[in-house]
């Protein structure tokens, strides 16, 4: 329990968890945050989405105390839905979607960070001094934000998973609370600073679990209720699939592959690690060059093979305009392919 001890170690828990939240939001961009220069951009990132809850959160300060002018209202709500608007584009999903959609997002988003400090405000949290409101803003919009994103995940076995892994790092972080003595949960007008960093990190993710769960129980049970998630693979993006060996089609693995037609059978291009330069048929995808979708130099096969439409797992990101040119060059993708990913 030595390494649980301390409040640098309830930070460091506190910066992983933060980190992986970051992770899933900005999936298609993971890679980024992996090269060196992403432990600079990293508190970048956390500090612009921070300032960003912080705006949608400004409402609930409207009720907490009396404003002092009209103009400063219309200029709280105009800067939160404005906020509001651009954090729903940068968490719109690939492909298209209902023209409502966008604005019930950021609805969500505008409701449930002003809602959550105002909430917290009458739960007793010192949510109007700067810090803690700051941390109880970008708590309530990570949750949203990662709800977002996992829901949209296909499947029910997958939200369970996830719900479980959340509820076990709130279970680390009530192991750290117990190593150290502080309490999980007590009243937030009387609670130290340590027990609050405790229960704006064990709240929430509970609830993050709960949610999952919730969304999981009624895909399996209702499956109707919900909208679909899965989409199709389309021409010219990179996605993780599952792929058999050439020598022996009952064995295979996931791997990267960039999809080149569509269709009940999908045809794709294998992308490897392992350096194939000296062979010919092997394009090579330097890792600089491909918008972050890829986290190491790999080489791209361009042997077509077919994969099957279930066995695509995950969606990478696109293709970079240079490798989708080459390949159109090559008559081995459409003419098109992959431009309507290229323009947004």
């Amino acid at each position: 329990m030595d390494l649980l001890s301390g409040t640098g170690a309830l930070f460091v828990i506190t910066v992983v968890i933060v980190g992986v939240l970051l992770g899933v939001i900005l999936w298609d961009r993971i890679g980024f945050f992996l090269r060196p220069i992403g432990l600079i951009v990293a508190p970048v990132v956390v500090a612009v989405y921070g300032t960003a809850a912080l705006l949608l959160a400004a409402p609930a300060d409207l009720l907490i105390a009396t404003p002092e002018s009209a103009a400063e209202v219309w200029l709280t709500l105009l800067a939160a839905a404005g906020v509001a608007l651009l954090m729903a584009r940068r968490l719109r999903p690939r492909g298209t979607e209902p023209p409502a959609a966008l604005a019930v997002r950021a609805l969500v988003l505008l409701a449930g960070c002003s809602g959550t400090r105002y909430l917290a405000h009458v739960a007793g949290y010192p949510a109007d001094a700067f810090w803690p409101a700051a941390a109880v803003s970008l708590t309530a919009f990570l949750l949203i934000a990662t709800v977002f994103v996992l829901v949209r995940r296909p499947g029910v076995l997958s939200l369970v998973i996830r719900a479980f892994v959340a509820l076990a790092t709130a279970g680390l972080v009530a192991a750290w609370a117990l190593a150290n003595g502080e309490p999980v949960f007590a009243d937030p007008g009387t609670a130290s600073s340590r027990t609050l960093w405790v229960m704006l990190l064990v709240e929430p993710l509970v609830l993050l679990a709960a949610i999952l769960l919730a969304v999981a129980l009624i895909r399996h049970f209702a499956p109707g209720v919900l909208p679909a998630t899965g989409r199709a693979p389309a021409a010219g993006e990179i996605w993780n699939a599952f792929v058999t060996f050439e020598e022996d089609d009952s064995a295979g693995k996931d791997r990267p592959v960039l999809v080149v037609s569509g269709g009940g059978t999908v045809t794709v291009l294998k992308i490897t690690s392992q350096d194939k330069g000296h062979l010919a048929g092997f394009l090579p995808l330097p890792r600089n060059r491909t918008g972050g979708v890829l986290v190491k130099d790999s080489w791209l096969d361009l042997t077509p093979v077919p994969v099957a439409a279930d066995a695509f797992r995950s969606y990478r990101g696109p293709g970079p305009s240079w490798l989708l040119a080459e390949l159109r060059r090559r008559e081995l993708l459409p003419a098109g392919g992959g431009s309507r990913w290229l323009r947004r």
